[in-house]
């Protein structure tokens, strides 16, 4: 009998499991002993509140009181649309769980006592009321916050900064679109882009997800709110005379500063240039690192729908906030996608010449 993979599909989501070299009789009987096994009984009410507060926002992310804020604000939405029988406290746990960790979704199902379909209809309603009714968690920095920023920013080597930006790859599975094939990045995987912008704290201040992993970070950075807001009214969002921080990846603008492109002919001061807006924008790939490594589920996200998944990605990014106002260090996974810089941008003579300036201070 030839070898087989299987592959399980609940609902929206891929619970992908892949048994080499193994025939499908003995991994059907395997199969079968293994989903014998009972559900875990009473975990969150016997287990969980056994965890130290360490252990717990180890597992959930979140310190048991801020899970608290979270099921007050989202309860009485939740219940509305859900009517479901499962304490509010079991289903947001269960969210949390799935999201902090690479654990398929069978066995959060059996962890947390409900089925798998359910799992999967949980997370989504979860991901989607976070969205809604947290995402001032997410904010642009304005009087303190922006004089804080710029003061980290400072610190770093690069005065006048707002914030840094840069591209993400999410990994997913074939998406159900139209075009799956512009989801096929230049490492041939499935991914979208998430596209940040986070302060000196490494806080997120604007987040923009679910372009296809084949665009560039420019394109992708054009059709942000940011992006379009630079365009139309930048005043809005940058003061006079500071700017965003980026790689080469990213238009220059006088609003947006990146490096000068190495053509081997740099000044001593355009290298120094280059090397402190790279130090001072390594702010935004440790913000991905932090975020990865807080929601690991984000390390390959099984879901299928294009609205689900930018959905899922930016509660993750509300949740890290909430995280980081706890105050919580954390290790950083750093192992983020480099950004493809080679394509071309447009010359703008005014941002030309305030990068000069800037240059010129070093």
């Amino acid at each position: 009998m030839a070898e087989i993979a299987l592959a399980f599909f609940v609902a929206d989501e891929v619970d992908a499991i892949e048994i080499p070299h193994v025939l499908y009789g003995e991994w059907h009987d395997e199969h079968r002993l293994r989903r014998s096994v009972p559900k875990v009984q009473q975990f969150v009410e016997e287990v969980v509140p056994q965890y130290s507060p360490s252990d717990f926002k180890s597992h959930f992310r979140l310190s048991r009181g801020h899970v608290e804020d979270v099921m007050t604000t989202i309860g009485p939405f939740y219940w509305n649309r859900q009517h479901s029988k499962v304490p509010l406290q079991n289903s947001v746990l269960a969210c949390l769980w799935t999201l902090s960790n690479q654990e398929s979704y069978r066995g959060v199902a059996d962890r947390f006592n409900i089925t798998k379909s359910t799992v999967c209809l949980y997370l989504h309603e979860f991901c989607s009321l976070v969205t809604t009714y947290l995402s001032h968690h997410i904010s642009w920095p304005t009087g303190q916050a922006l004089h804080n920023s710029e003061l980290g920013f400072r610190a770093a080597g690069f005065p006048n900064t707002v914030c840094a930006v840069d591209g993400c790859h999410i990994p997913i599975v074939k998406p159900h679109c139209e075009n799956p094939v512009a989801y096929i990045n230049r490492k041939q995987l499935y991914s979208v882009v998430l596209t940040g912008f986070c302060d000196s704290e490494r806080r997120f201040c604007h987040v923009n997800v679910g372009h296809p992993g084949s665009w560039h970070d420019a394109r992708a950075f054009r059709l942000s709110a940011v992006g379009r807001l630079l365009d139309e009214d930048p005043q809005s969002l940058v003061p006079e005379g500071m700017h965003i921080i980026g790689d080469s990846a990213y238009p220059l603008l006088p609003q947006l500063m990146r490096p000068y492109r190495d053509n081997g002919h740099l000044t001593a001061r355009q290298r120094r240039f280059n090397q402190k807006l790279n130090v001072a924008r390594m702010v935004i790939e440790h913000t991905f690192g932090l975020l990865k490594t807080k929601f690991r589920r984000l390390k390959c996200l099984y879901m299928k729908n294009i609205a689900n998944i930018s959905t899922a990605v930016t509660a993750c990014c509300i949740l890290h906030n909430m995280c980081l106002e706890e105050g919580e260090a954390i290790e950083v996974d750093e192992q983020v996608e480099a950004a493809d810089n080679r394509a071309p941008h447009p010359q703008n003579q005014d941002a030309v010449l305030h990068r000069n300036q800037i240059c010129d201070l070093f």
